[in-house]
């Protein structure tokens, strides 16, 4: 059964899910507003003489004084396309433009997805570390409290350790124990070190450590 700090973990993965799926379909939209855009960009650009060839009749026209212009049926054709494709084009690219900034947000909130699941994983292993910080809390109050008995069993007079002795113990245990976490004892350190960083890429998988 999961405790409260994995269901979180779990919770900020299935967010993560979501916005990719989310980013996957903005692409995908991308895509066929790019394919549109395109296509009507070349039709229009196929079409770039037909404004030029209506002039020329309506010239025509006016110069033998007809008032009324009769367009051939395929020039008639384009031009109406040519009318329909002006009309669409800015709204395709205003479409096109707003899923760019969709996109952007989109792409944004992975990466806010991605750092909610390194904090939820962070925290996981800061609990732990909390807790063994506890233990190790508790292990040295019982450790001065026995040392406390071990003076006292000594204050008859017949005592194979000396203040003196246990002195000495006591402020020799802060060198020794630095030595022992990051002196001679450091590689011992360090592998706990590694098995805690891939604890850790495993928790926030398929997420990567955050780049420094």
């Amino acid at each position: 059964m999961m405790n409260k700090l994995e269901i979180n973990l779990s919770l900020a993965k299935d967010r993560r899910r979501e916005v990719l799926k989310a980013l996957d379909e903005v692409r995908a939209k991308q895509i066929k507003a790019a394919k549109v855009v395109s296509m009507l960009r070349a039709e229009k650009d196929a079409f770039a003489d037909v404004q030029e060839q209506i002039n020329n009749i309506r010239l025509d026209a006016i110069e033998t004084g007809k008032t009324t212009i009769y367009l051939p049926v395929e020039l008639s054709k384009k031009y109406e396309r040519l009318r329909e494709i002006e009309e669409i084009l800015p709204t395709a690219l205003r479409r096109q433009e707003a899923l760019t900034g969709e996109r952007a947000v989109t792409e944004a909130a992975v990466t806010e997805a991605d750092e909610a699941i390194r904090q939820e994983a962070g925290a996981i292993l800061a609990t732990e570390q909390a807790d063994v910080w506890d233990r190790a809390q508790a292990i040295w109050a019982d450790y001065i409290e026995a040392m406390r008995e071990v003076l006292a069993l000594g204050s008859t007079g017949h005592s194979r350790y000396s203040w003196n002795t246990i002195s000495e113990h006591l402020n020799s245990l802060t060198p020794s124990g630095y030595r022992e976490l990051n002196g001679e004892g450091v590689a011992k350190t360090k592998a706990r070190q590694e098995k805690v960083l891939q604890r850790y890429s495993d928790l926030i998988a398929p997420v990567g450590v955050a780049q420094s």
